[in-house]
């Protein structure tokens, strides 16, 4: 596996504590960097997360690929994307980052050897967790009982089992919850100059652990025997309880309105002076299944996720549209994705804004699954709609706004009258989570089919019906770690499913 140097913010660890300096990044040698105190390592390990998993080019092809965005009509449609050619160096970059911040935490594991830091010990297991279940639901068998593993001198490590990672994910998400639960009186109290994302409160880190575990479990919740094991694991820390509104995992270093030190998602489509990046606002437009589907449904936070083309007239494009049977619509006739000046409750928000793991609202839509599925004993409709509020909320609507979107008498919309239960809430989900969370969007779709209907692309030339169903490994491992990836067999990016795919 490519072993990049590690990332560290020893800048900020060695000069103080002004907010610019959170955000500037150097790279240092990862043999150096035990004797930082893990209180120091912290903010930058937690930054670095966030700037990869909240930049939608590293996985714009779940927003292209699900309906909700379009490439505009002024631009040549990404071939590989429109066709489902996806290649090894496609997205590469978003794996080896991964291991690189992994490894942060790691160190961070390294340096909490004190008791009194077993809340840094914990806060590293939990992060690495997180990683880890993004990398299986991306690449399926990956680097992990070896991945971090630079000071052992393991430079290529071994691919493990897919299954087997989560299940360790448990184990280590149960040990971080143990680890909070039990800190010494004396422990080390962590700041919020340190834990830049819960400022310290070791109980809301718990609760992202325990949801963060509930989504780990939801995940194999489709599987064949697999109900007693999640049963079993869910009922072993219930009493930790969930991440509820207000709660959500949201990092934010001290953002500011400058050139690599601003929000990540602002930042893909904005610089520091306000103006567009280059093939910023103008790339991306609105996706048609999701505008469509908002219309049909009355949903006020339409002209929050994306702007009128004219007057109050909204529209997108599906994905490759065939211009002899599908016309797309000219950049004229398209909205774009949704910002104002100044008003984070927009899709593009401000540059200072927090940037988000994990929101309330999915950590409700999250818990609303595991109710109606019966694995949490709790209202499901309560929790449904709660994580709909909470949704209308982050996009600057109120929450009479969206009870009266749920009040509708309509299957898409009210949870009383879906007669499917996990279709509604995915559904939901999937329109709240654009623009957030692109790799759950695409995990919710592969293991439950939801949201019917979507039109994936157009083109004619694409080289199979639906989309892939895994990434490719990238081409910086088949240089370095050949003999291990190829271990792993051949891999079809169509029929390789993720081990907690049943369909």
């Amino acid at each position: 596996m490519n072993k990049k140097i590690l990332t560290l913010l020893l800048s900020l660890a060695l000069l103080g504590s002004s907010c610019s300096k959170f955000l500037n990044v150097d790279e240092v040698n990862p043999n150096n960097a035990s004797a930082v105190p893990p209180k120091l390592l912290l903010p930058a390990a937690l930054t670095n997360v966030v700037k990869v998993m909240d930049n939608p080019r590293n996985f714009e092809f779940v927003y292209l690929w699900y309906g909700l965005w379009s490439v505009s009509a002024g631009y040549s449609q990404p071939s590989n994307l429109v066709q489902y050619r996806l290649l090894n160096s496609s997205y590469q970059n978003s794996f080896s980052n991964l291991y690189t911040y992994g490894q942060n935490f790691t160190e961070i594991q390294k340096a909490a050897s004190d008791p009194k830091d077993a809340g840094y010990l914990a806060i590293g297991k939990i992060m690495i967790a997180f990683i880890m279940q993004n990398l299986v639901d991306c690449w399926g068998n990956v680097p992990y009982t070896e991945a971090f593993s630079t000071n052992k001198g393991i430079l290529k490590p071994k691919y493990d089992d897919q299954k087997a990672i989560y299940e360790d994910l448990v184990v280590q998400l149960d040990a971080a919850i143990a680890l909070i639960q039990g800190l010494p009186a004396d422990a080390n109290e962590i700041g919020a100059s340190s834990d830049v994302m819960y400022k310290g409160n070791m109980g809301l880190w718990a609760k992202f652990a325990n949801t963060l575990k509930l989504r780990i479990l939801i995940h194999q919740s489709g599987m064949s025997g697999r109900d007693s094991y999640i049963t079993t694991a869910i009922q072993k820390t219930a009493s930790v309880g969930y991440l509820g509104a207000g709660e959500g995992a949201m990092v934010n270093p001290g953002f500011l309105v400058s050139d690599t030190k601003m929000n990540p998602f602002y930042e893909t489509f904005y610089n520091g002076a306000g103006s567009a990046q280059s093939d910023g606002t103008a790339y991306y437009y609105a996706g048609k299944d999701a505008v469509d589907f908002m219309i049909a449904n009355g949903d006020a936070r339409l002209g929050r996720f994306f702007l009128p083309y004219s007057g109050s007239n909204y529209a997108g494009n599906w994905l490759g549209q065939n211009p002899d049977t599908h016309p797309p619509l000219l950049s004229g006739q398209t909205s774009k994705l949704g910002y104002k000046a100044g008003d984070k409750g927009y899709l593009i928000g401000t540059a200072t804004m927090d940037a988000s793991l994990l929101t309330d609202y999915e950590a409700l839509f999250i818990q609303a699954e595991a109710a109606a599925r019966g694995y949490i004993s709790a209202d499901a409709e309560a929790l449904y709609n709660s994580a709909v509020t909470q949704s209308f909320i982050h996009m600057g609507l109120s929450s009479a706004d969206a009870g009266t979107y749920v009040s509708q008498p309509k299957f898409t919309v009210n949870y009383p009258s879906a007669t499917d239960k996990i279709a509604l809430i995915i559904t939901q989900k999937w329109i709240a989570l654009n623009g957030v969370a692109p790799v759950e969007i695409w995990t919710d779709y592969r293991r439950t089919g939801y949201p019917a209907g979507l039109h994936f692309t157009e083109d004619s030339n694409k080289a199979n019906d639906t989309p892939p169903v895994r990434l490719l490994y990238p081409q910086r491992e088949i240089s370095v770690n050949n003999d291990n990836v190829v271990a792993v067999g051949k891999i079809d990016p169509f029929s390789s499913k993720i081990f907690w795919q049943n369909r």
